[in-house]
């Protein structure tokens, strides 16, 4: 989650390292990728999100749990910037981000039916190069005996600009908020920092410890994104 706009002659804006996502869009006419690397547990994945810019301030999205699509199930989305922020008001930038993840996975990675979620991202600019950023959000699931339920997204991250090409962060993350009998409540502490290699290229890298008994023990992303 960077602060700035994502147009042509800004850097980068991506939605990672973070678990909290960017609140800009890529603009219309950009297409990005940000392809991660995670270890958590004693597993390996690679998710990755494809965005293109549809308008000045509405994307599209393709997520991938894993780059092998029989090893994860796809995400269609849309983002959708609807406030820049003010920073002298105290006015936050938000976005809108609406996923459907399909049970297009197979080897025993398969979801159960169509599982929307709705996310809000606010963010922003503080003094001295600190920047701000919330995430609620909400998500409908099913269980593989056919029963549904609600759970609830959240994340908090608070970043610092030390360079203009370099930036760490701070967060907690919680990607499952849900009573034990859905899953429980999935949630980590993370570090995490963030490299501008060229205006349209960054290396991205973020590290969690456990919160809650229902997250993995520890996890370790490593990301690198492009804009186009």
């Amino acid at each position: 989650m960077a602060s700035t706009s994502a147009c042509a002659a800004d850097p980068i804006d991506t939605d990672g390292p973070d678990f909290v996502e960017s609140s800009e869009v890529v603009g219309k006419g950009r297409a990005q990728f940000e392809a991660d690397l995670v270890r958590s547990g004693a597993t390996t994945s690679t998710p990755t999100l494809l965005r293109y810019g549809i308008a000045d301030k509405l994307e599209l999205r393709l997520e991938t749990e894993s780059v092998a699509p029989e090893r994860g199930d796809l995400a269609f989305g849309v983002k959708w910037h609807s406030r820049d922020r003010d920073p002298p008001a105290g006015i936050p930038a938000v976005s809108w981000i609406l996923h459907f993840e399909t049970p297009t996975g197979e080897d025993g990675s398969r979801g159960h039916g169509i599982r929307p979620s709705l996310r809000s991202v606010l963010t922003w600019d503080l003094p001295y190069e600190f920047g701000l950023g919330v995430m609620p959000g909400v998500r409908l699931d099913a269980t593989p005996e056919g029963h549904h339920f609600a759970s609830g997204i959240f994340g908090a991250t608070l970043s610092k600009r030390w360079t203009e090409r370099f930036r760490t962060f701070v967060e907690a993350a919680a990607p499952q908020i849900a009573s034990s009998r859905d899953g429980g409540t999935v949630a980590s502490w993370d570090i995490g920092a963030a490299y501008l290699l060229t205006n349209d290229w960054q290396l991205g890298v973020r590290a969690a410890t456990s919160a809650t008994r229902a997250a993995p023990s520890s996890q370790l992303l490593f990301e690198l994104a492009g804009r186009f």
